[in-house]
């Protein structure tokens, strides 16, 4: 049973989890690593269960620790949300929200809609958390973020999207590379060129698998590269092609550096989503950024109304 038990070693638990290691834990917390382990030992005597496995790998979870670490983070959540949902019941809204983005959207869609939201509610503090995709469902998953912003990919049953956005993903070369002038791309055009692709869990590399298909078995090589604006500065030096966002690539375009190809069908339009947890109440700052998010309009990105589009995800 927890009776009378208080908070601090379920913190403790929680940042062991997270990271994974004792010592990382003690690190962050200021405490030696024997403090970090009595107190995991006193939380594991109250429930009954193991909640971790020492492996080569660090602290790994038992089922039983999966469980607690579930419950923790909810109420982490909201015991974090206390002042904020105080505030609003006196109609105040004020203090830090948090929202997650995957790197396009956080580059640039997510900043001008904190910008209108800052200009409404100059007492809130907005945190922009940037990551892949991937990392972004999980760190709503885990109650790291209350919600996130990504393109389109999958997006498991226990959460809840509303499209907010859209840009659109097409094959881009330097520009007056031959690949630029041809109408439709056969597999001529790709034979001994280097495809350029973001990080396994980006929406991006995502997108550009699907929109080139069968494509792909006809580049000479695949390169990994987790920065888009490493991306965009290998294709303009001519050392490959990449699908890349038509946001990511507008001033390098209007400078003349890159060129997106003719082929329609190497072009289509991308969706972004806002996601939360369906279980999460959201309250206060966390209510008036997701109202904000659903309802303002980006000023500084527009629509390319002469893109046709091709195949879609």
């Amino acid at each position: 049973m927890l009776d009378n038990f208080n908070l601090y070693p379920l913190h403790v638990f929680r940042l062991v989890a997270r990271g994974g290691s004792v010592t990382r834990a003690a690190q962050e917390l200021f405490i030696s690593q024997p403090a970090v382990s009595a107190h995991l030992k006193a939380l594991e005597t109250a429930i009954g269960e193991p909640l971790f496995e020492r492996t080569p790998r660090g602290m790994q979870l038992t089922p039983a620790g999966t469980v607690v670490l579930e419950q923790v983070n909810r109420l982490f959540a909201l015991y974090e949300e206390i002042p904020a949902a105080v505030n609003a019941l006196r109609g105040r809204v004020r203090g830090e929200v948090t929202v997650a983005a995957s790197s396009t959207p956080g580059a640039y869609l997510v900043p001008e809609l904190l910008r209108q939201f800052q200009e409404r509610y100059s007492d809130v503090r907005s945190v922009l958390r940037v990551g892949d995709s991937a990392e972004v469902l999980q760190w709503l998953l885990d109650y790291q973020a209350p919600m996130g912003v990504i393109g389109e990919m999958n997006i498991a049953d226990g959460l809840q999207s509303v499209e907010i956005g859209s840009d659109h993903l097409q094959l881009v070369a330097a520009a007056g590379d031959s690949l630029c002038r041809a109408k439709q791309v056969k597999a001529e055009h790709l034979r001994g060129r280097t495809l350029l692709l973001r990080e396994e869990g980006s929406s991006t590399r995502a997108g550009a698998q699907s929109l080139l298909g069968e494509h792909l078995k006809e580049f000479e090589r695949v390169v990994e590269i987790p920065s888009p604006e490493a991306i965009k500065q290998a294709v303009a030096s001519g050392l490959g092609v990449a699908v890349l966002s038509s946001w990511a690539t507008k001033l390098e375009e209007s400078a003349g550096l890159l060129q997106p190809v003719r082929d329609p069908l190497l072009r289509h339009e991308r969706r972004f989503f806002l996601v939360k947890r369906k279980d999460r109440i959201l309250t206060g700052t966390s209510a008036a950024l997701w109202d904000c998010l659903t309802t303002c309009k980006p000023k500084t990105i527009n629509k390319d109304k002469k893109c046709k589009k091709g195949r879609r995800l």
